[in-house]
C-alpha cells in the first residue's frame, strides 16, 4: 500500500488511482465519440462491444471513485456534501441508464428491431445517457479540484 502514496503523474501527494480512474473519467466522453462513431459506419458489433467494455470500465471506475470520494469527504469537507451527493446521484443515474440502454438493446438486437424499429428511440436514450455523462465528468473534476 506505501507504493501507492507517494506523488503521483498530476503532482499532488494523494492516491494514483484516483488519478487514473480520472483521466478516464475526462476521456469518457471521447470514447463514447468514436463508439457511436462506429455505430454511424454501421459496425454494429463493434458498437455493442465498445458500449459494453466502456460501460464495464465506468462502473467500476465510478464505484471507486464515489467511495474514495466519499471516505475522504466525510473526513472535513462537510462544504463539499452538496456536491458529493450529486456526484453520487450523478453517477448511479448514469450506471442505471446506461444499463437499461444496454439490456433493451441486446433484447432488440435479438428480436432483430436494431438497428430499425427502435433506433430513434435508441439514439435519444443514448444521448440522454451522454448528457448525464458529461454532468457526472464536470462534477467529478470539480470535486478532485475541490478535495485534492
Amino acid at each position: 500500500m506505501e507504493y501507492l502514496l507517494h506523488v503521483d503523474f498530476l503532482g499532488i501527494n494523494k492516491l494514483n488511482y484516483i488519478d487514473i480512474i480520472l483521466v478516464y473519467l475526462v476521456s469518457l466522453p471521447i470514447l463514447m465519440g468514436f463508439s457511436i462513431y462506429f455505430a454511424i459506419c454501421r459496425k454494429y458489433g463493434l458498437h455493442y462491444f465498445s458500449q459494453i467494455i466502456l460501460f464495464t470500465l465506468t462502473l467500476f471506475s465510478l464505484l471507486i471513485f464515489d467511495y474514495q470520494i466519499n471516505l475522504v469527504g466525510s473526513m472535513g469537507y462537510k462544504h463539499l456534501s452538496l456536491f458529493i451527493g450529486i456526484e453520487i446521484f450523478l453517477s448511479m443515474l448514469l450506471l442505471i441508464m446506461w444499463l437499461m440502454i444496454l439490456v433493451f438493446a441486446s433484447a432488440d438486437r435479438r428480436r432483430k428491431a436494431l438497428p430499425g424499429l427502435y433506433s430513434k428511440s435508441h439514439k435519444k436514450s443514448g444521448k440522454r445517457v451522454f448528457i448525464v455523462m458529461l454532468l457526472t465528468v464536470v462534477n467529478s473534476i470539480y470535486l478532485y479540484k475541490s478535495i485534492y
